[in-house]
């Protein structure tokens, strides 16, 4: 491996920084190969363009609810109930 390869690979603490998640997360994917690993000295340490790239598959199952954003009419109703009671 040349020196340039060398400055691109991390260690898992690393690119859990870099990607924002904890570094069990990381060896987690290692360990499932969906993040390619080399073993230098027994410590695995992964490219970081591999894990810049990563993008986790959705969640299965049912797709969270959006919330809409109330029309003003809607608002103006509401508004008018809260004001006429007392």
């Amino acid at each position: 491996m040349d020196n340039a390869s060398h400055k691109e690979l991390l260690t898992p603490t690393q690119a859990a920084r870099l990607k924002g998640v904890s570094r069990q997360w990381i060896a987690n994917l290692i360990r499932q190969g969906k993040l390619e690993a080399v073993k230098i000295a027994g410590r695995n340490f992964v490219r970081q363009s591999e894990v810049l790239n990563y993008k986790a598959a959705p969640k299965p199952g049912r797709p969270p609810k959006v919330k809409v954003a109330a029309t003003t009419k809607q608002a103006t109703k509401r508004a008018a109930k809260k004001g006429g009671k007392k």
